[in-house]
């Protein structure tokens, strides 16, 4: 089905839904409440284009964001409410004169040419029942706080390979300085990846094997030079693989990695930066506590710390050893060992977790701080992956920008077909863990509260007038905006009003951000949930190794981060980026591509690669998410 006809299927939904009275759109909109009336006009009031109701000036502008032009003023009714003109535009008189104490009452049209046209305003939408006449009312009536100290994340977080190799044999150092201590050696075309660059002091933070540390941009080969070499190796390697009939792994058993001299707990350098090229989300494997007390252990004897507690029947996660006396878990935020004859797993194990849910167990006790925890990076795997907020916020502005130049859509929330204020900011937020209310009235009271100053690139902010919240924008920084602004400019990068402007959201948290890990098998989806049927499509599996997507990257052609039960590669002609869609009962999101995905076929990922490779081929019904 090509883009164009899937616009045409999901017009006529949207029409059908901005046509609804407002309840049905409150239960459309997913995180509405009782009582709220998610599509509804600013005021509470049902409206659409085509229909206005009475309303006093205050509510009409609200919800039109009409501005008065200097000097004119409503023509009213016996119930003070402004006279609409056919078109829906108001009637205006001339205030009256110093002078005579009349006004000239314009039925019909509008001020003449020497008016000035107001600048292009957000149009509102539903509207917080404030009690508020003034914006200042409302802020001082707002809890808005000061952000608490964060304390920074253990997890890692995968990035591309920036492939480069040593130009001759390398010591690789602890500090960005030559004098500071060598952590790790690499042999003259030895293959490393650049994982940041100081461009300032021209040093590099690179990664090879278990090394992590420093270079200098000239002792590496990068670019051109790098690729040509790469091409080298890829070669040999899969001739390699081919002669001795197993499959092809990557360069590592061609290319040598740095040597390690000094472990890599004792180097200061390893967790610089929480980026790694190597995988760091692995499938759950569930295990269960089967004594009354099991102590959680920085290092595999009874002689080790005891880092957290495990009591009878609470749930940890196998990351390593898993056929060794002593088995590395993880619970919550503790890691480290326990032996193996006190937790249960296996077939038994994991038909019990799923038949009650992870929810259903407890966790480990925390006993010292991660960071204080010796064993907390013996893997660098999770089974949860991890971005950095700055990571993050960029991440969610690139995905964002690319709905720049579609439709404003009153009531909407599609990111292609079009969208309003706040069912753009809820449909973007979704993609990333967040179910936001609606409205952008309910949207200002979710999350932390904090001065508009204070904002961030990706915190939200709130626009009020007369003491009412009625627009919503996504902040990119420096001033500037990405918003579903109004129906004659549709989803806009803006500027920040800051006249309007009234306080800020942080949602995204500023160190490390948890995706959570899905089963792809998971029936998520109701029946209601069912909407337009797409055809059969050819499911393959992949996942974000080198092998399955050339380059080793955790992050996807819309710029988040992959993640297991979400993330899908699909042709955007055929299904555009961000829309979701139903496939053997899971939601999926459509946010990645590849070459080879063209048509009716959909690419979906897991964590692992041996486990894509077993899931095979396999064709099944999609269906739009209603």
């Amino acid at each position: 089905m090509k883009r164009k006809e899937l616009r045409k299927l999901l017009i006529p939904v949207l029409a059908f839904c901005m046509a609804a009275p407002a309840p049905v759109l409150a239960a459309e909109g997913g995180a509405a409440q009782a009582g709220t009336e998610a599509g509804a006009s600013a005021g509470g009031q049902e409206a659409s284009d085509t229909e206005c109701l009475s309303e006093t000036p205050e509510a009409y502008e609200q919800r039109t964001g009409y501005v008065l032009p200097e000097g004119w003023q409503y023509v009213l009714d016996e119930n003070g409410c402004v006279i609409l003109n056919g078109d829906g535009t108001p009637q205006l008189r001339e205030e009256p004169s110093e002078e005579t104490g009349e006004g000239t009452e314009t039925p019909g049209e509008q001020p003449g040419e020497g008016t000035e046209t107001p600048a292009v305003t957000p149009e509102p939408e539903q509207t917080l029942g404030a009690s508020t006449s003034t914006n200042e009312q409302l802020i001082a009536a707002q809890q808005i706080i000061e952000l608490p100290v964060i304390v920074e994340d253990f997890r890692f977080w995968t990035v591309a390979r920036k492939y480069a190799f040593a130009v001759e044999d390398l010591e690789i150092k602890e500090e960005m300085d030559q004098e500071s201590r060598s952590i790790g050696s690499l042999a003259q075309n030895g293959v490393c990846y650049v994982l940041k660059e100081d461009q300032e002091t021209g040093w590099l933070y690179v990664e090879s094997g278990r090394v992590r540390g420093f270079v200098k941009a000239e002792q590496v080969m990068t670019g051109d030079e790098a690729q040509s070499l790469l091409e080298q190796y890829q070669n040999t390697a899969k001739a390699l693989a081919e002669e001795a009939g197993t499959e092809y792994t990557g360069i590592g058993t061609v290319a040598a990695e740095a040597a390690e001299l000094v472990p890599w707990q004792e180097n200061e350098a390893f967790t610089w930066l929480r980026a790694t090229v190597n995988q760091t989300v692995i499938d759950k494997k569930y295990a269960l506590c089967n004594a009354t007390k099991l102590n959680i252990r920085e290092g595999q004897g009874t002689d080790s710390r005891i880092v957290g507690t495990l009591s009878q029947g609470a749930l940890c996660y196998i990351l390593a050893d898993q056929d060794q006396e002593w088995i590395y878990i993880e619970s919550g935020d503790v890691r480290g060992f326990v032996k193996s004859e006190y937790i249960d797993f296996g077939e038994e194990t994991d038909r019990a977790v799923e038949e009650k849910g992870e929810e259903s167990f407890g966790l480990a006790e925390q006993l010292i701080e991660p960071e204080e925890n010796e064993a907390i990076y013996y893997t660098l795997t999770s089974i949860k992956s991890g971005v950095p907020g700055g990571e993050l916020r960029q991440s969610l502005l690139d995905f964002a920008a690319q709905f720049i130049g579609n439709p404003y859509v009153w009531g909407g929330t599609s990111l292609t077909e079009g969208a309003d204020c706040s069912g753009f900011v809820q449909s973007i937020f979704r993609q990333y863990g967040y179910e936001l209310p609606r409205t952008s009235g309910e949207q200002s009271q979710y999350g932390t509260q904090i001065p508009v100053e204070d904002a961030q690139p990706g915190d939200l902010i709130f626009y009020a007038r007369n003491g009412v919240v009625y627009h919503v924008v996504i902040y990119a920084g420096d001033g500037q905006t990405i918003e579903a602004m109004s129906t004659n400019v549709g989803i806009v990068r803006g500027t920040l009003d800051t006249a309007h402007a009234v306080w800020a959201t942080r949602i995204l948290e500023d160190t490390v951000y948890a995706y959570g890990s899905g089963d792809i098998a998971e029936v998520n989806a109701e029946p209601a949930m069912y909407g337009t049927n797409l055809g059969e499509f050819k499911l393959t599996y992949y996942c974000a190794c080198e092998i399955c997507c050339d380059v080793e990257t955790g992050i996807t052609a819309t710029g988040t981060p992959v993640v297991e039960g979400r993330t899908i590669a699909v042709d955007p002609t055929v299904i555009p980026y961000g829309t979701q869609v139903i496939i053997n009962g899971h939601i999926f999101t459509a946010e990645d591509c590849g070459g080879a995905i063209k048509g009716n076929r959909i690419d979906i990922y897991v964590n692992d690669h041996d486990r894509a490779n077993a899931l095979g081929v396999n064709y099944a019904e999609v269906y739009l998410l209603k």
